[in-house]
């Protein structure tokens, strides 16, 4: 694994290295969330993105897309919208982490990452069970349900 400096960042060689071996910029989970709050509109196109990355990364490389971080939290103070997309991502980063084996970054145990109040990414009360029963467990640790296929690409 690459080694990060005291700002969780990869330090220049390891940065050079990994511009050789990706033809492309990766997209990190900061970078993800900052797009969601530029463009509100389109939150799945920023985590699709994000996960397309993911997942075209090599296993060891995939920890230096999350380890940023991702918001200020006084941002999220303020926006409901905002807070809901950044437990998003922090539930995300942990179930990708998880998936492949990786520790999780810090930074996705912040209680702001938790909502207070459930939010159900598919409306309606047909849904709810199976959104209740099949979610992964992340996810639902912050109060996010929206079953087990959220994270699949089309």
């Amino acid at each position: 694994m690459d080694t990060l400096d005291a700002h969780n960042q990869p330090d220049r060689d390891a940065q050079s290295e990994l511009a050789e071996k990706y033809h492309w910029h990766r997209q990190t989970i900061a970078e993800t969330f900052e797009r969601i709050e530029k463009e509100p509109a389109f939150p799945w196109v920023a985590v699709g993105d994000f996960l397309d990355d993911w997942r075209q990364s090599a296993r060891e490389d995939r920890l230096e897309l999350v380890a940023m971080g991702i918001a200020d939290t006084q941002a999220i103070q303020y926006d409901p919208e905002l807070r809901r997309w950044a437990a998003f991502c922090a539930a995300m980063v942990e179930w990708l982490c998880w998936q492949d084996e990786l520790s999780f970054p810090s930074w996705t145990s912040r209680p702001e990452y938790r909502l207070s109040e459930p939010w159900f990414l598919y409306p309606g009360d047909l849904l709810r069970a199976w959104q209740l029963a099949t979610t992964p467990t992340p996810f639902k640790m912050r109060n996010i349900f929206g079953g087990d296929q959220m994270l699949d690409r089309v």
